[in-house]
């Protein structure tokens, strides 16, 4: 499907429904080349960038899951885990509780069809949420690059 269509057809459910910008939801979520690769548009648009966005937030979740309880069976997941102390893992933990409430609420809406005015103020709530969150998800990403910097160092001495 040709990406301008799928901009056009964005930029009218963000004027209906007043939700964030489209190039504010592409920046995040790529939500138009993902449907640009389909032969047509879904029949709930909305739902398709719900669950896009749901996606994202997901995968923010394992990130700071694995920081909380790391896999056992993963020296990289343990290293990641190493950058930080108890106290700041209270932080991990109460960020990826906010991620997680978002998608819980999110899997509501797929047992409530036609659900349009509280789908888009779900979606425009949780995603300012989201970009919240996103500044100290970088910077314990950031944390953990540090730390791997750290190991490099040490193990060159």
């Amino acid at each position: 499907m040709n990406p301008k269509t799928v901009q056009e057809a964005l930029e009218k459910l963000a004027e209906k429904y007043s939700l964030p910008s489209v190039k504010e939801l592409d920046d995040e979520i790529e939500i138009i080349d993902m449907l640009s690769e389909r032969r047509e548009l879904p029949q709930n648009l909305l739902g398709a960038v719900r669950r896009r966005f749901t996606e994202l937030v997901y995968s923010w979740i394992n990130f700071l899951h694995s920081l909380i309880v790391p896999n056992p069976q993963s020296l990289i997941a343990n290293k990641d885990a190493e950058a930080f102390g108890e106290n700041e893992k209270d932080g991990v933990f109460r960020l990826m509780a906010v991620l997680t409430k978002i998608t819980r609420e999110s899997t509501g809406f797929e047992a409530k069809k036609g659900q349009g005015k509280e789908e888009a103020k779900f979606i425009s709530e949780s995603f300012r949420t989201y970009l919240k969150a996103k500044k100290e998800l970088e910077s314990m990403n950031s944390k953990i690059v540090e730390h791997w910097e750290k190991e490099i160092k040490s193990q060159k001495a």
